[in-house]
């Protein structure tokens, strides 16, 4: 039986080497491909993303030769989790199945999609917004040599997050979705169960301890929660209909 494909959408700034430590502890039955976004990791000599459609054709483009013979499921952090549903929905208008599952974590849904203008800040005024979100070390702000790589990585990033339209329209999924966040995000279960005027199934909300980047110590329960998830809900009999 075919292994269902799990895609992992990094947040912003961040490569595929985010999830690589999650491989070990994944179900056999599940085969983890992370979303490589240009300019980053593999794709380092490419240039970033202008605007959110071009990530989205871009992203569209490495996943369809998978998923015209596989089941697959979605799992996003952040930006990530926005790019998976836009994704999502870019893949459903062309005619694909859905994913048997998104796993949405530390983002709110589109429509309540509230970002601060940075990525046009001075150097040093971007340095001290990235510190503020707890997910770059400030013994990594403070190495120029490693900030002169990240920075036009996290600007282009921000950018897109920052410039990102919500279609008025609600497209409904059919795939149920499961919600993550930290405690201590601005954030609250009231916006997050919001996540479900975006499908026709269930919704499940679910806190962890910790701030916005709660998956890097938590990443172990994540992964055992998304393998119970997609066993509990067949994916390996196909997707829903």
């Amino acid at each position: 039986m075919s292994k269902v494909v799990l895609f992992c959408f990094p947040y912003a700034g961040g490569s595929e080497a985010v999830f690589y430590n999650w491989k070990k502890h994944l179900s056999p039955n599940i085969d983890l491909q992370p979303i490589h976004y240009a300019g980053r990791g593999k794709r380092f000599n490419e240039k970033c993303y202008s605007n959110f459609n071009e990530a989205v054709k871009d992203i569209c483009e490495q996943i369809i030769p998978v998923i015209k013979e596989r089941d697959y499921a979605f799992f996003g952090h952040s930006m990530g989790g926005l790019i998976a549903y836009e994704v999502c929905v870019c893949l459903l208008e062309k005619g694909y199945k859905p994913p048997v599952h998104l796993f949405m974590s530390g983002i709110k849904p589109p429509n309540k999609i509230r970002t601060k203008k940075i990525h046009q800040l001075p150097d040093q005024e971007f340095k001290e917004e990235l510190y503020k979100f707890n997910g770059t070390p400030l013994e990594v702000i403070n190495n120029e040599q490693l900030m002169e790589i990240f920075i036009p990585i996290l600007r282009a990033d921000f950018k897109l997050m920052e410039e990102y339209v919500c279609n008025s329209e609600i497209k409904k999924l059919n795939s149920g979705i499961t919600v993550m966040y930290g405690c201590d995000e601005n954030m609250s279960d009231q916006e997050m169960s919001k996540w479900s005027d975006y499908t026709h199934h269930d919704t499940e909300i679910l806190k962890y301890p910790g701030d916005h980047f709660f998956i890097s110590e938590h990443y172990k329960e994540i992964v055992n929660k998304m393998n119970k998830t997609l066993l509990r809900r067949g994916v390996y009999y196909g997707y829903y209909e």
